[in-house]
């Protein structure tokens, strides 16, 4: 994924920080649902140097912020986990009151019913709104036009 969105072809891509790159998520179920990959490799968030982590996690700090402001939900989870993609990348996670299982982790529902696509408009104005409340927050970010 990485390679792609310095190749500047990946389509769900948000904006470059200085530690992370941030996409749209493919749950949309869970609306605004992103994902933060970090910049320097590490299958651990504590074999990552002491001021990458930390600035990792102010980062995420500021997106999850964004991210509420746009999408107003009832709790923001924040997943790391990487069984399945050994680099350290955080899940931000809107979750919402009308969701009857929102007391349980999300992959207690089917992925099929998770990987909601948006239609191409939503899916850019929601990239979009995302990306102006980051630009608000980060004057340093490499945040696409558009």
């Amino acid at each position: 994924m990485i390679d792609r969105i310095k190749a500047g072809s990946f389509r769900d891509f948000i904006a470059e920080l200085k530690s992370c790159y941030v996409i749209l998520g493919d749950q949309q179920l869970y609306r605004g649902y992103c994902v933060l990959l970090a910049k320097i490799h590490a299958t651990e968030l504590y074999l990552m140097p002491a001021d990458a982590s930390r600035l990792l996690c102010d980062e995420m700090r500021l997106v999850a912020d964004a991210i509420a402001a746009v999408v107003k939900p009832w709790k923001m989870n924040y997943e790391c986990l990487g069984n399945s993609e050994p680099h350290v990348h955080w899940h931000l996670l809107p979750r919402y009151e009308t969701d009857e299982m929102r007391r349980g982790p999300i992959w207690l529902r089917p992925e099929s019913e998770r990987k909601v696509i948006l239609d191409e408009n939503d899916r850019r104005a929601l990239i979009g709104s995302i990306r102006s409340q980051l630009a608000a927050r980060f004057h340093d970010a490499r945040i696409p036009p558009g």
